[in-house]
């Protein structure tokens, strides 16, 4: 049976995720300390016994859902479920490029640390929006982007999420204009979208410039596991060729439609941490496959019932788990 391992992005994160995998698995609690020793952190606070306001603030949100999706692929290939590609959603790379072996963990963490200090950096110095506009047509949407800029007011598709679903972002300006076309002439519904995923347009082009420096100097190795980047949708294994997708990434837009098709040949889609958005997305792309989202120690056991492996044993009458 052929998995994938697809990774959330920014958006997904809640304070208590996967709470009950770190109270039982020696592998996360590992990925933890490694991960505070880095970056002088207590990410167990972050995660467990913080606040939403604090755990969605992008360096929080990054570094977090990191750890957390990172460790359950761990804990999934200890249990037995190797996946035969890994994918993942805005920053959710990170977490499949490392759990591909193409990067360590002390470096994916370093990263995501610079890129979440320079995004906020660019946040607060100018006024961006985003939407999601469904049931619509891209090409409409690129065109009224172009329409509606203005020297410094642009706006651009960041993401493609379906044939008929995108992300855009851009100037509150350029966004408030392509906004009001839409409603004025019906070409799609239209829902607003936080910001902490990334803009993945040449809005990114600073934060790229400084990235670039950060991200050679990394040592990106070719992957066991096809990784399938984002911007593209290739599958790829070259470490270089990698290391050019993550960067690619932050200025370009996600073409999500092709990732999801790149999941085609695996009977089983796991979401490795919480992400509910990606789990009907992917069940509408795919109605007759299995598809997990594994944030709890029942879910993964349901996944691993399906797969014929044995489950992680509960004593009667508790809530925790054997030690894993």
């Amino acid at each position: 049976m052929k998995y994938a391992f697809i990774f959330p992005g920014y958006g997904n994160q809640f304070v208590g995720m996967a709470k009950e995998f770190y109270d039982v698995s020696r592998s996360m609690q590992e990925h933890f300390e490694e991960a505070a020793n880095c970056l002088d952190k207590n990410f167990v606070k972050l995660c467990f016994a913080s606040s939403d306001a604090d755990i969605s603030l992008p360096e929080n949100a990054y570094l977090s859902l990191f750890l957390i999706s990172h460790s359950i692929a761990t804990i999934l290939k200890e249990q037995g479920i190797e996946p035969s590609v890994v994918a993942g959603y805005d920053i959710g790379e990170y977490a499949a490029v490392a759990t591909a072996g193409g990067i360590t963990l002390p470096d994916a963490v370093y990263l995501l640390k610079k890129y979440a200090t320079l995004y906020q950096e660019i946040l607060k110095a100018r006024n961006y929006e985003a939407l999601r506009i469904h049931r619509t047509d891209a090409e409409k949407i690129k065109a009224l982007c172009a329409q509606c800029a203005s020297g410094a007011n642009v706006s651009f598709i960041s993401v493609q999420e379906d044939q008929e679903q995108v992300i855009i972002a851009g100037t509150s300006e350029s966004i408030g204009c392509v906004k009001a076309h839409i409603q004025k002439e019906a070409i799609g519904i239209v829902s607003a979208v936080p910001l902490g995923g990334g803009l993945h347009s040449p809005l990114m082009d600073e934060v790229l410039k400084t990235m670039r420096m950060y991200l050679e100097k990394v040592d990106f190795k070719d992957t066991t596991i096809p990784f399938i980047a984002s911007v593209t949708g290739q599958a790829l294994t070259e470490g270089d060729k990698v290391r050019a997708a993550v960067m690619q990434q932050i200025h370009a837009s996600l073409q999500w439609k092709k990732v999801v098709d790149g999941c085609a040949f695996c009977e089983v889609l796991v979401i490795c941490g919480p992400g509910d958005g990606l789990v009907d997305h992917l069940k509408a792309a795919y109605p007759d496959k299995k598809v997990y989202a594994i944030t709890t120690i029942n879910q993964m056991n349901e996944l691993l019932l399906h797969a014929g492996k044995s489950l992680i044993q509960k004593e009667e009458g508790d809530d925790s788990a054997q030690q894993i």
